[in-house]
């Protein structure tokens, strides 16, 4: 049984992965139509599309009826109050990401860029909770920069103002990684999920409404990749994320994470019916170096490890 667990919850955390990486191309097309359809909207919709799948999920798989009631509605507070906070990390960052998009029009290069938390992480646990990183990481930042370089620089030093928003992006999704293992111990994962969508859809909608300027024909003409994002890149990746990095080592499951750019890249490259450019290849390369870099243990981890395992 043990073995089987070992197995099913790291797959869990590449399926979330693939779905992540599958979505962008259809982010894409709603960004091409930003002039109808602003990014607040589409986050707004898409999110609240994933909470209402996700309510006959728990209503199903966690009716948790063995735990006493007083420890159910303590859970049940834990749940709604850090499910909502996260709903606004993520409110925030998936609307950096959705209008960093409709910018650039390059989902490929957003995805991989995004995978920058995954750098960004280590360093933020260092700085605030003293957590030491491994030689590889430190290793893995300049890597990772030069590989951002080969992906967003296009004329000269200039950066497109969609890439620094995607990059903001990456930073509000470190922020939510780090969020989620702080209090994975605390919650009941797919009521969490369920909540943080509300909460993030809310907020979307509102500042929609204050800023936006979507028309109805905006709303039916990127029905596709809304149900799309709703569905599969919210609703199901986004629930499979908290189960999988709950029950799966963390260096383990952000390795698994981070191929997210790896398959944004191939689905752009299939739905546009191209070949990646030979500096953009670079750049993945460089990128997806930094982050294995990231992910390797240290050999004085290693000997921890085995001294508590002995113990």
């Amino acid at each position: 049984m043990k073995n089987k667990t070992k197995i099913i919850y790291p797959l869990i955390c590449l399926l979330t992965a693939i779905i992540w990486g599958s979505g962008f191309p259809f982010q894409d097309m709603a960004g091409a139509s930003a002039d109808i359809l602003d990014g607040f909207m589409f986050n707004g919709l898409r999110f609240f599309i994933a909470g209402i799948i996700v309510i006959p999920v728990f209503l199903v798989f966690e009716k948790e009826s063995d735990i006493p009631k007083e420890q159910k509605k303590i859970k049940l507070k834990h749940t709604v109050f850090l499910g909502a906070a996260s709903g606004a990390i993520l409110a925030v960052s998936s609307a950096l990401q959705q209008f960093g998009i409709q910018l650039t029009g390059e989902s490929g290069k957003a995805g991989f860029i995004t995978g920058l938390y995954l750098i960004i992480v280590p360093v933020a646990t260092f700085v605030i909770f003293k957590q030491k990183a491994s030689i590889f990481v430190w290793v893995a930042i300049p890597i990772s920069v030069a590989g951002l370089y080969f992906l967003s620089v296009t004329n000269g030093f200039t950066i497109k103002t969609g890439d620094i928003l995607v990059i903001l992006c990456a930073f509000g999704y470190a922020s939510q990684i780090i969020f989620i293992d702080r209090v994975g111990d605390k919650i009941s994962a797919i009521r969490f999920s369920c909540t943080q969508f509300f909460a993030a859809s809310i907020i979307c909608l509102i500042l929609s409404l204050c800023f936006g300027n979507t028309t109805l024909e905006g709303i039916t003409t990127n029905i596709v990749p809304i149900l799309y994002c709703g569905v599969f890149s919210a609703g199901a990746a986004y629930t499979l994320q908290i189960i999988g990095q709950k029950h799966t080592p963390p260096a383990v499951a952000s390795l698994l994470f981070a191929t997210e750019g790896l398959f944004a890249t191939i689905f752009e490259c299939i739905v546009d019916k191209r070949l990646p450019s030979a500096k953009i290849a670079i750049g993945c390369v460089l990128m997806l170096v930094a982050i294995l870099l990231s992910q390797l243990p240290s050999s004085f981890s290693l000997q921890k490890e085995k001294v508590s395992k002995k113990k």
